[in-house]
């Protein structure tokens, strides 16, 4: 009874219900399937995407990166430190401006997302199973314009 009266006296709808809620259980069940490759190769999800990134852009601005792949400057700037540490990037300085930085993908680097990929290939092959490959292509279209909608960049590239 007194949950009824909380919601109805706040006006929302069960939180089991809320966009927010569902996008959160959709993210934690698809990467089930990716964490325990991650894990296995001693790579967090955050330090997976900074490196998936770097593999396709090359050299990219640090503040570009981390509105690129999500992350707040400051935990990325924690990332990036572990990464140069273990040889997978590099880290440098734009000489113009020397509080600028610039962050490229190391051969290590390179090596360890060779090693990954086929792993990663085949979750994403179980994931199309299990939900279909024009069923994934159409929500990635909606999120898309949910993003846009909401005056955001595009999350998934053409």
């Amino acid at each position: 009874m007194t949950d009824e009266i909380t919601r109805s006296a706040i006006g929302l709808g069960p939180y089991t219900q809320s966009l927010a809620l569902a996008l959160l259980r959709t993210r934690e069940s698809v990467m089930s399937r990716f964490r325990p490759i991650l894990r296995e190769h001693d790579v967090t999800e955050q330090q997976w995407r900074v490196l998936r990134t770097l593999a396709e852009v090359g050299e990219i601005e640090v503040t570009a990166l981390a509105e690129r792949i999500c992350l707040l400057p400051s935990s990325l700037s924690r990332i990036l430190k572990d990464l140069v540490a273990r040889g997978l990037i590099q880290r440098r300085s734009v000489v113009e401006d020397l509080r600028r930085g610039l962050v490229s993908i190391q051969p290590a680097g390179i090596a360890l997302i060779l090693e990954v990929v086929p792993h990663s290939k085949r979750a994403n092959a179980e994931i199309e199973e299990a939900f279909g490959v024009a069923r994934i292509a159409a929500l990635k279209t909606e999120l898309n314009a949910l993003a846009e909608a909401l005056n955001g960049p595009p999350i998934f590239e053409d």
